[in-house]
């Protein structure tokens, strides 16, 4: 249960990181937002949500990189191989 928010909370700082240290992204995000059918403004539409095609590529890349859970997975090479011509040794991280 912990890791839930905790990804969350991690994904969130990011967001706000790269929006406050990179103006011109946080004025596209702005834009889109503003460009909005926005109806009601209490209730969110899916479909509104569905529609932001920039404030869903800045998230994905904002998890691309700095992924939330990198701690939690580590990857290991469990026996020594050969890709594209490079060797990678057994117990390499």
């Amino acid at each position: 249960m912990i890791a839930g928010y905790e990804t969350t909370t991690a994904t969130l700082a990011s967001c706000t990181y790269v929006l406050a240290t990179k103006q011109d992204i946080q004025n596209n995000v702005v834009a889109e937002i503003n460009e909005q059918d926005w109806k009601n403004e209490e209730h969110v539409d899916y479909d509104i949500l569905t529609n932001m095609t920039y404030l869903d590529m800045f998230v994905r890349e904002v998890l691309r990189m700095f992924p939330p859970a990198t701690q939690a997975i580590t990857r290991e090479c469990n026996t020594t191989t050969t890709v594209c011509g490079y060797t990678v040794e057994k117990g390499l991280l």
